[in-house]
């Protein structure tokens, strides 16, 4: 029998081309089971056409506060690395976006995440609420002010976790703390269920199925490895993420980002220098 679980909270994703590419980029991360990052950005004539968005399992909520046409769409992560376009993405306009965890139970989602994939709903289609509250939190005037009025309207009365859920959060605090890898056989002996149906159940609450998710979340700490080491090396990031050797990391890699890990690196540090001597311009 499963027993009830709450996921230990060891996976923080990040969107690091997203923080680097953005103006007035802000960002909180509350102690929260259900949401990984509060975060708002300002767009600017060379940020209006897109978001370049990497794997991280999760979905957000992103509130255009363009104060003549206030929106909000639910984006959730691809598989691969890809570029959200965004036609409504005003120039010089405040975002206000909330990163949920894929344990979360807190909104309840009028689709399967199976379902929207890789796409981006209208708000007012994924989650049942009064389309006003949209415009309520689009003309805040300040980030934290977002964030009150995002916990206040848009929390719902927390219920009993579902026994669905219970498999849900098994499986992730299998994935969690099993340093990554996953193993149905033995995951599908100790739930009492078959392979076919924790994959079913998997991908109809988080989207992936547990392998694919198990390797973005391999990614996504490989990643922050190499980004906050001033001199990282690869064997080390491979030995220390499970990766069976340079190769399979670097295959990995150019999936999820469309580069090598050097390469990547190296783009990231260019537009920070690049937005630091933006800024030092002014």
């Amino acid at each position: 029998m499963i027993k009830l679980l709450n996921c230990k909270r060891d996976f923080l994703p990040s969107q690091p081309l997203l923080i680097v590419d953005r103006e007035c980029y802000k960002e909180i991360k509350p102690i929260s089971s259900d949401i990984a990052l509060f975060y708002q950005f300002k767009t600017n004539r060379h940020s209006t056409k897109s978001l370049s968005i990497v794997p991280d399992g999760c979905f957000d909520v992103l509130f255009c506060c363009n104060p003549a046409a206030p929106s909000a769409i639910v984006w959730t992560s691809p598989l691969k690395h890809s570029k959200h376009d965004q036609p409504n993405f005003y120039l010089n306009c405040e975002y206000f976006g909330v990163r949920f965890l894929p344990e979360q139970n807190f909104m309840k989602l009028n689709y399967s995440m199976k379902e929207i994939l890789n796409k981006q709903i209208p708000l007012c289609d994924a989650v049942s609420i009064d389309e006003r509250i949209i415009e309520v939190i689009a003309a805040a005037t300040s980030f934290e002010e977002r964030i009150r009025l995002f916990k206040k309207h848009m929390t719902v009365p927390r219920v009993s976790a579902r026994y669905d859920q219970n498999i849900i959060n098994f499986t992730l605090h299998e994935i969690y703390s099993s340093k990554r890898q996953l193993n149905m056989k033995r995951l599908s002996e100790q739930s009492g269920y078959s392979d076919r149906y924790l994959r079913k159940k998997f991908e109809e609450y988080i989207g992936f199925s547990p392998k694919q998710f198990s390797q973005i979340v391999k990614f996504q700490s490989a990643m922050k490895k190499i980004l906050l080491s001033e001199d990282f090396v690869l064997l080390e990031v491979v030995h220390e993420n499970d990766y069976y050797d340079q190769s399979h990391l670097i295959k990995k890699f150019k999936k999820y980002t469309n580069l090598t890990p050097y390469q990547f690196k190296e783009l990231y540090e260019t537009k920070i220098r690049n937005k630091i001597m933006s800024h030092s311009v002014r």
